[in-house]
C-alpha cells in the first residue's frame, strides 16, 4: 500500500510505498481566481495582486501572468472521497522538483468536498519556496537544466482505492456544485490532455515568462496512507500561462492597434481666416436692365 504526504498528499511509483504530504484544507482567502474545469475537479490560479486575466482558446485554458507576480495552485475536490492530486510547473514536480511523472511521484491528498492550496516547491515538512513569475532562463525548470515544457501548470488526479464515499448531504452538493463538480457529467475540455503535449505546446512562440523558485513560506505538511485505485490517473487538468505578448503571438488574445496619428494637428476653426474684421460682401454682377428710380 503505498502512503501519501498531505498538506496536500503525495503518491510516487505504482507498486512502492510512497509518502503522501497531508495538508489541512485551504483557508478561505480574498485572491482572485483562474479557473479549468476537469469533471467533478477542478484547477485554478490564485494571485494577490488582482485578477489574472483568463482565455479560452481552441479548448485549452491560457492565464496572463506578468514578472514578479507570486501565485498560488488551488486544486478542488468536488467528490465524497479523498483524491490525490500530483501537480507539475513547468513540466516539474511541485514536490520533488524533478521532471513531472505521475506514475511514480507522490501528490497531495485532498479531503472530500475540500480543496488544497500549493504556493510552491516543497523545500521541507514546513516550508516551500514561492510561486513567482519570472522570466524564463530564471525559472526554477531552465535553472534544472531543461526550460522546454515551460509555461504549463499540470494536475493529474487519483482516486482512493476501497474506501467508502462520504455521503452526500444537500449543503455539501451545492458547495460542491460551486466549487466545479458536475457529479458525472463530463465538463467541457478546457484543460484536459498532457500537461506538456497538445496544441499549446506545438504551436507556442517563444515563452515570454516562467516560474522561479521564490523565496521561502510557511506551509506545513504531514504524512497520510493512500493507495491509488488505478494506475492511470482519473482526471487531467492543465492551465498554460504565458505574459500579454506571449498570448498574442499565440494567437490567443488579438493584439490592440492604435489609430495611427494624423499626419497634422486638426484646426477647430478650418475655414476661418486669419483674425481681422469682417470683410466687405463681393460685388453685384452687371445687370445692363438695373437701374435706380
Amino acid at each position: 500500500m503505498r502512503r501519501s504526504v498531505s498538506t496536500v498528499a503525495l503518491a510516487v511509483a505504482a507498486g512502492a510505498v510512497a509518502v503522501a504530504l497531508y495538508a489541512a484544507p485551504a483557508a478561505a482567502q480574498k485572491m482572485s481566481r483562474s479557473v479549468s474545469w476537469g469533471g467533478s475537479f477542478s484547477v485554478q490560479i490564485d494571485s494577490d495582486d488582482g485578477v489574472l486575466p483568463t482565455y479560452h482558446h481552441r479548448g485549452y485554458t491560457f492565464v496572463e501572468g506578468r514578472q514578479g507576480l507570486r501565485y498560488t495552485i488551488r486544486v478542488y475536490n468536488g467528490t465524497g472521497e479523498r483524491v490525490e492530486a500530483v501537480v507539475t510547473v513547468d513540466g516539474r514536480d511541485v514536490i520533488t522538483g524533478r521532471q513531472g511523472n505521475y506514475k511514480r511521484q507522490r501528490g497531495y491528498v485532498i479531503d472530500p468536498y475540500a480543496s488544497v492550496e500549493i504556493d510552491g516547491f516543497r523545500t521541507s515538512w514546513s516550508g516551500v519556496a514561492a510561486f513567482r513569475f519570472t522570466e524564463v532562463e530564471e525559472s526554477y525548470a531552465a535553472r534544472m537544466g531543461d526550460d522546454s515544457d515551460v509555461g504549463v501548470i499540470g494536475v493529474a488526479i487519483f482516486r482512493e482505492k476501497d474506501r467508502r464515499p462520504v455521503p452526500v448531504y444537500e449543503d455539501d452538493y451545492y458547495e460542491s456544485r460551486r466549487l466545479g463538480s458536475s457529479h458525472g457529467k463530463s465538463a467541457a475540455p478546457s484543460a484536459s490532455g498532457d500537461a506538456a503535449g497538445g496544441y499549446a505546446a506545438r504551436e507556442r512562440s517563444e515563452q515570454g515568462i516562467g516560474t522561479g523558485y521564490g523565496e521561502d513560506r510557511y506551509s506545513p505538511a504531514s504524512e497520510t496512507t493512500f493507495e491509488r485505485r488505478s494506475r492511470r490517473p482519473d482526471s487531467k487538468l492543465a492551465i498554460y500561462y504565458d505574459d500579454h505578448q506571449g498570448l498574442i503571438a499565440r494567437g490567443v488574445i488579438r493584439p490592440y492597434y492604435p489609430p495611427p496619428p494624423r499626419p497634422y494637428e486638426p484646426n477647430p476653426f478650418p475655414h476661418s481666416p486669419d483674425p481681422g474684421f469682417a470683410p466687405p460682401p463681393p460685388p453685384r454682377p452687371y445687370n445692363p436692365y438695373y437701374y435706380w428710380e
